[in-house]
């Protein structure tokens, strides 16, 4: 094994696990991790099964790690776990196939049948394992991610109807708006709405007010881990011609903030706006995961 150890999950492991995380999810489109707190949380509830978690050591360093899950079962089919890929740091690829072999013989002395993951192109060599280890496309996830160079936006759209969201004033109607077209529950809105507050990564909220009315929105978030990235959250507008003056602002405090590139998101209802947001003269369009099976 080149002096790797391989070791199941023990408390205390968290933190190390986040920071190997972060640092491959650098180099993804779509970069992220999991932070060490919110770990300790699912790695302390009563049905956490350790041996779902595999680490690998170079020494005392912490190289990689793979990640699984024993779904519920369903009567009548074959027993199914989830698994995420491993993150292994650079120079320790090694690391890759000794944490997956791992997993599937652990799953399969559980009495699992089918490994099922979800691969995204957005995130490293994804793509890659899954054809190397032999899973199957099943099908996409109902939903679409854009990817938008900030020197592809027009700037000289006009943009001095748009001012920033003033929470007294403007909340009660924002959140009327993320339910419409995100269909967020009670429990994601109060998340949403602290996160508001989140001044290191809440870059802008910009809003386009027309008659005492909300016509363009949208939430200009940092990636947390790859500050380069940002995305357009939460984005409404009732014309076109909103989106674009929204675009325009976001370009020019990407330029600011040294963003190359925006994320933008479409699911539930927002799908319907697919069009809309194509004539931003977007790099890359697809559904953002695809659904992958494998028998063992």
């Amino acid at each position: 094994m080149s002096g790797y150890e391989l070791k199941s999950y023990q408390k205390g492991f968290e933190e190390d696990q986040a920071r190997v995380g972060e640092e491959v999810a650098r180099s993804w489109i779509f970069a992220h991790q999991t932070p060490a707190d919110r770990l300790k949380e699912v790695y302390s509830q009563p049905d956490f099964d350790p041996e779902t978690r595999h680490y690998c050591f170079k020494g005392k360093e912490m190289v990689g790690f793979l990640t699984t899950r024993i779904l519920e079962e369903e009567e009548g089919k074959p027993k199914k776990a989830s698994l995420v890929f491993p993150s292994v740091l650079l120079e320790h690829e090694e690391a890759t196939d000794l944490l997956y072999e791992k997993a599937v013989e652990t799953l399969k002395n559980k009495g699992v049948e089918v490994i099922e993951t979800y691969v995204s192109a957005l995130c490293g060599n994804h793509v890659d394992l899954a054809n190397k280890y032999g899973f199957k496309y099943v099908k996409d996830v109902d939903n679409l991610l854009y990817t938008l160079k900030v020197s592809n936006i027009n700037e000289k759209e006009n943009t001095s109807k748009i001012r920033k969201f003033d929470k007294e004033k403007d909340l009660e109607a924002w959140i009327e708006l993320v339910k419409k077209y995100d269909e967020a529950d009670d429990e994601r809105i109060k998340r949403l709405v602290e996160e508001l507050d989140d001044d290191e990564n809440n870059l802008a909220h910009l809003v386009i007010e027309e008659d005492g009315e909300i016509v363009g929105t949208t939430l200009v978030w940092r990636n947390p881990i790859k500050h380069s990235a940002a995305n357009l959250a939460h984005t409404y507008f009732s014309d076109p011609k909103y989106l674009k003056q929204l675009a325009a602002k976001a370009a020019k405090i990407a330029k600011k903030e040294k963003i190359d590139y925006y994320l933008i998101w479409l699911f539930g209802k927002r799908l319907s706006l697919k069009k809309e947001f194509e004539q931003l003269n977007v790099n890359y369009a697809q559904p953002s995961t695809s659904l992958f099976e494998k028998k063992i």
